[in-house]
């Protein structure tokens, strides 16, 4: 094989990733909410989540994708770990699509000529569409275009090889078959996708450079290197990220494991089926029906194991320490899918809202506790802002519809409001320590339900619950309990204005009150509108 060839071997390979790459990316931003609709549809069975993590694979022609985002899903609580395994089967059965579509489609015409009206379609669509989802859909299809324009190059490029080079021997012992299954492991992890590397094997195979039973020993080989996408992913990821991540290694390593001690079995049946070679088949079908009836043969096998899988994985991967610093369900598979990743944004928020309201029932105690302690709950508070924050704004960098690019701005002010109310927190710590423990009004109410404080955290604790009935009545301006506090703030605000005056109270003392006071205010009403937007945000 000359120079020429082996470089026009790796431009057909980056024409066919890149012709997937912008095939996932266009159908995710221009299905829009239909992948979450779909996932969600899968929570009802085990055979739905199958069938929708089939679906979805075969047309973003990505189970990495499909992983992805489905552990999004798990992180921000659309799918349970049950369902979840079902659609990783799901997915694992729906990479057939590839092989059929090479097999197929992709041998049996001119590729060139079907791949080029899509490509300039595509392209149309993407510099005149107007709306995101549209030139969405035009990336989308110029993947599509480049998908096949790379398997044409793989297919000349081969068929011509084939004339030159001596085909590999077609021994089939367990070590040789062992060593072609090693060969499709390492073709896959430097691919980084399945899809590229079975293309390389049926075109290969196609072209006579390796047999049916060394190309069916690759597939197996990459059926078990696609695993390494999910498990390099759920480094330093979620425990529910390496729990989804782990069902989908032990189902493709249970597949290898039966496809192999059943091997002999299957290429009887597949050339059976297809009629390679002895009634003029084609080897490029009969290797799609080997990869088909592998996945069945692990779909068979995990099914009725399915329930004591999911039990065994809820064990594994406990969390070494919740820790509020961290976070629980944004990762960067969530981030894969903007959809998803929001989700995973609220599931994060509504985390930094029950710490921000444990660090106001903190600082309002009396004694007041230590600064120290408060200080490491604030920080950790804002580091995990600091998380929210990168992620809200990683995802400008997709095409975003209007109607979920319109969220980011808000999402943002929500963060800073949050961050502004444990400050706020801490600022009322300091003050209090150098305070009484009552102001004079408040030490003349008989009724501690009554005092600022103890009416402060029943709004900040009431807010969330009461906000989707505020949003509901358009001429409802406030929250109960939040009217509840202002009117008290300010009978005890004019009561210490009266008591300086009347030289009562100190006036620097005065003044300290005021600004405790006015700080616990702030905190209410930001609390108010962090609630009214947490609890009107959509739900699934």
């Amino acid at each position: 094989m000359t120079i020429w060839a082996i470089f026009s071997f790796i431009g057909g390979v980056g024409l066919f990733l890149l012709g997937m790459k912008l095939m996932t990316e266009g159908l995710k931003v221009a299905a829009g909410d239909a992948l979450r609709h779909i996932l969600a549809w899968a929570t009802h069975s085990r055979l739905r989540g199958v069938a929708s993590g089939a679906l979805i694979t075969g047309l973003v022609q990505s189970s990495s994708a499909v992983i992805f985002a489905t552990i999004g899903f798990v992180n921000a609580g659309v799918l349970g770990l049950g369902p979840a395994v079902s659609v990783i089967y799901g997915a694992n059965l729906g990479t057939t699509m590839t092989t059929w579509l090479v097999s197929v489609a992709g041998l049996q015409f001119s590729l060139k000529a079907f791949a080029l009206p899509f490509i300039g379609l595509g392209m149309l669509l993407q510099v005149m569409g107007r709306r995101a989802t549209l030139q969405a859909l035009g990336t989308a299809l110029a993947g599509f275009g480049l998908f096949f324009l790379g398997l044409d190059v793989l297919t000349g490029l081969f068929a011509d090889a084939g004339e030159l080079v001596a085909p590999v021997p077609p021994e089939s012992g367990v070590l040789t078959l062992a060593l072609y299954c090693l060969i499709g492991v390492i073709m896959t992890v430097m691919m980084q996708s399945s899809s590229a590397a079975l293309a390389v094997i049926l075109t290969a195979a196609a072209g006579g450079l390796v047999g049916l039973p060394a190309a069916a020993a690759m597939m197996v080989g990459a059926n078990i290197g696609t695993t390494s996408t999910a498990a390099f992913a759920a480094i330093g990821a979620t425990p529910n990220a390496r729990r989804v991540a782990a069902s989908h290694v032990l189902f493709n390593l249970v597949e290898a494991v039966a496809v192999f001690l059943l091997f002999g079995l299957l290429l009887w049946w597949v050339q059976l089926l297809s009629g390679f070679p002895d009634a003029g088949g084609s080897v490029a079908v009969a290797l799609a029906i080997f990869h088909t009836s592998g996945k069945l043969i692990g779909l068979t096998l995990m099914w009725p194991l399915t329930p004591f899988l999911v039990r065994w994985l809820e064990r594994q991967f406990a969390p070494e320490g919740r820790s509020l610093a961290h976070a629980e369900y944004l990762d960067k598979t969530a981030l894969e899918t903007p959809s998803v990743g929001l989700q995973a944004v609220r599931q994060e928020l509504n985390r930094v809202e029950d710490g921000t309201t444990a660090l106001l029932r903190a600082a309002l105690q009396s004694p007041p506790p230590e600064g120290l302690q408060l200080s490491r709950q604030q920080g950790d508070l804002r580091a995990l802002l600091d998380t929210i924050n990168e992620a809200i704004q990683g995802f400008s960098s997709h095409d975003l519809p209007g109607d979920l690019a319109a969220q980011l701005p808000e999402l943002l002010r929500i963060t800073h409001d949050l961050e502004e109310m444990g400050e706020r927190a801490l600022e009322l710590h300091t003050l209090a320590r150098r305070l009484p423990a009552l102001s004079p009004p408040e030490a003349a109410q008989v009724e501690p339900g009554q005092r600022l404080s103890a009416l402060a955290l029943a709004a900040v604790a009431d807010v969330g619950r009461q906000a989707q009935q505020a949003s509901a009545d358009p001429n409802h301006e406030s929250l109960p309990s939040v009217d509840a506090f202002e009117a008290r703030y300010q009978t005890v605000k004019q009561q210490l204005l009266a008591a300086g005056a009347a030289r009562q109270l100190p006036s620097r003392q005065m003044g300290d009150w005021l600004d405790y006071y006015s700080n616990l205010r702030r905190i209410v009403l930001l609390a108010a509108r962090i609630g009214m937007h947490l609890d009107t945000w959509p739900k699934e």
